[in-house]
């Protein structure tokens, strides 16, 4: 019997509000009762973005995170994508047409994008490739947003600063790990696009922290 994504790939589950989700390893979140993958700061259009500036940068690198959503989508089956903000970095280049031509591979899935700082394209662009656009989205007991929101009586999800949380070991040595964070209102999503930087936060010991580390998805436990 195939396993599934949740079973084999190094996935957690947690429960929020009577509803579950499913943290998988390649940093999207996957919400069970509404079908509904969540991917946040993709920053499509960057690599493209720094050769303009003359930095070489694989071409391939977005083909990658492409293929990525391809195996989740074929193996979750999801009826909505959510797109949490900065799914493009800055100016039209080649890469945006890549999407648009990517995403008209699934016309039968509702595709959102919560705008986010980087999200500059023109409202035309974003209507050709079939996105539904808005500044935020309420789902259940659920706001989406890219930025946090603090005055709301929802439990807010966000991307925007690429959380991550650092380890150390017993010679003193450090690793930065990218993470799902879970506070008591408000959740933060760990940036899916390959390149980008990374943001330690500041966790409490009430909060909930899972780091992503080589496929797997890892509870960090604070005493």
């Amino acid at each position: 019997m195939t396993k599934s994504v949740s079973q084999s790939h190094g996935s957690r589950q947690i429960g929020l509000l009577n509803h579950t989700f499913i943290l998988l390893p390649e940093k999207v979140l996957h919400w069970k009762e509404e079908s509904t993958l969540v991917v946040s700061d993709v920053h499509m259009g960057k690599a493209g973005h720094f050769r303009k500036a003359g930095i070489p940068v694989p071409g391939k690198l977005h083909i990658t995170e492409l293929f990525i959503l391809d195996a989740l989508i074929e193996e979750l089956q999801p009826k909505r994508l959510i797109f949490l903000g900065d799914l493009f970095h800055s100016d039209w280049n080649l890469e945006w047409p890549l999407f648009s031509d990517w995403l008209i591979n699934y016309e039968h899935i509702e595709a959102r994008l919560v705008i986010g700082n980087h999200d500059i394209l023109s409202s035309i662009d974003y209507k050709r490739s079939g996105l539904i656009v808005e500044a935020t989205y309420q789902s259940g007991p659920f706001l989406f947003s890219h930025e946090r929101i603090e005055d709301t009586d929802l439990y807010n999800f966000s991307g925007h600063i690429h959380p991550a949380v650092k380890l150390r070991g017993r010679a003193r040595q450090g690793l930065s790990l990218p993470c799902f964070f879970f506070g008591e209102q408000h959740a933060l999503m760990p940036a899916f696009g390959r390149f980008t930087g990374a943001s330690r936060i500041d966790i409490q010991r009430k909060d909930r922290v899972f780091a992503i580390a080589e496929d797997q998805v890892i509870e960090i436990l604070y005493k």
